[in-house]
């Protein structure tokens, strides 16, 4: 391990993110341009923000059928002049209501928007690590930038349009909260990131371990904000089509089974290596199961060794067991990891840990390679399955680590 370790070196740290940043960006403009010129032939521009595009103009529109597919393609087919593949709109309504002041806008000067307010809420949310680890932004500031924007879920999120950098910034916001002695504020602000369920369900259970109420009684409010207002939006019967549109054969074939490859949490890994012909039984029961499994492990280690844990510390294994369970943890989500890498890295920069972060973030722009060189032949198929996900798992693991004892700060090589 310390062998590998060796390779991690300041200025490979520098060169080769650059390098990514680079080619990045000029493969997400090019790709830009060509879906906005060509939508019939290269697909939609910001694909997943057009689902939510979507969602905005159906409310707008006073449509009964939010979560209707067949509904939601017209409308996208119609609004850019070819027809392009499903984005699908599953998020809350209240979602829906976030997004309708955009989609009084055409599409493509939409998207533009979107993606100029996306980057800047992102490139905030990694100025904002500093608080997290002041002594890797005091030595090693540019690299931790440089890498942070070169990482694959950096890319992902801003290529495709997602909301990943909103449930970052809650995040964040919520821990420097916290830390600062709000526990009040920071609930509440935690409970914002409902608009993303299955990455905030843990938090009222580890609120509730540590002895947090003021901050569970504010995060409560906040998620019953949120539900009260879905459903005064779209009434009983469009709460009962968005479960049922999320518990729909569709949704657990196209997305939970037919995504898995690009997702970066451990129950995605596990339903890409089990048989096909296990998919449609085997994805509900992962669903279902998988965030309890994490929080049961995370609360068994908060209630033995947490006392000793500081907040950061609680809430950031809090974050890395959301994202290692989550049942829907695409790679863009996976820029969450972020704060946790950075954090780990600055308390307790052990070499396991480096060769964890390094070997995910290589994985993970090898996502599509794989992918395709997986459909070549059906010996390779094993090459599809997210395996960013065992050093993810492991930087979870030390996360864990971090909760059990409080080690001294070491200076980051």
């Amino acid at each position: 391990m310390p062998r590998i370790d060796a390779l991690i070196t300041p200025q490979r740290l520098r060169v080769y993110p650059i390098l990514l940043i680079v080619a990045g960006a000029v493969g997400l403009l090019a790709g830009s341009l060509a879906r906005i010129i060509d939508p019939g032939t290269q697909g939609a521009f910001l694909p997943d923000y057009l689902a939510h595009w979507t969602g905005g103009r159906l409310l707008l529109d006073g449509a009964d059928n939010l979560y209707d597919p067949a509904v939601q393609s017209e409308l996208q087919g119609r609004e850019l002049g070819a027809e392009v593949p499903l984005a699908w709109f599953v998020s809350l309504p209240v979602v829906a209501a976030l997004y309708a002041p955009l989609a009084l806008i055409p599409y493509n000067l939409s998207g533009i928007l979107w993606f100029v307010l996306n980057a800047a809420l992102l490139w905030w949310c990694f100025l904002g690590l500093r608080f997290l680890a002041p002594r890797l932004f005091q030595n090693r500031r540019t690299t931790v930038l440089l890498c942070a924007l070169a990482a694959p879920p950096t890319f992902e999120a801003l290529g495709s349009g997602q909301d990943s950098a909103f449930v970052l910034a809650v995040w964040l916001i919520g821990i420097r909260l916290f830390t600062h002695g709000y526990p009040g504020w920071a609930g509440a602000v935690l409970g914002l990131g409902f608009t993303k369920p299955q990455l905030v369900l843990v938090i009222p259970l580890v609120l509730l371990a540590v002895r947090s109420y003021k901050a569970l009684a504010a995060f409560i409010v906040s998620v019953t904000a949120i539900a009260a207002a879905s459903l005064a939006l779209v009434g009983v019967d469009g709460i009962r089509q968005w479960t049922a549109a999320l518990a729909s054969p569709l949704y657990m074939t196209e997305v939970q089974e037919g995504q898995a490859w690009k997702m970066t949490g451990l129950p995605s890994l596990l339903q890409s290596l089990l048989p096909p012909e296990w998919g449609q039984a085997v994805a509900p029961i992962l669903t279902l199961i998988s965030l309890p499994i994490g929080a049961a492990v995370l609360l068994t280690v908060l209630l033995r060794h947490g006392a000793t844990a500081d907040t950061a510390t609680v809430l950031i294994a809090t974050l890395a067991t959301s994202l290692t369970f989550s049942p829907h943890l695409a790679t863009y989500d996976a820029v969450l990891f972020v704060p946790v890498a950075v954090y780990l890295l600055d308390r307790w920069p052990h070499p396991g840990l480096r060769v964890a972060v390094v070997l995910a973030f290589v994985l993970m722009w090898l996502v599509a390679p794989l992918h395709l060189a997986a459909g070549m032949s059906p010996w390779l198929s094993a090459l599809d399955a997210p395996w960013s996900a065992l050093p993810l798992a492991a930087i979870w693991v030390a996360s864990l680590r971090a909760l059990r004892s409080e080690l001294p700060a070491r200076r980051p090589r």
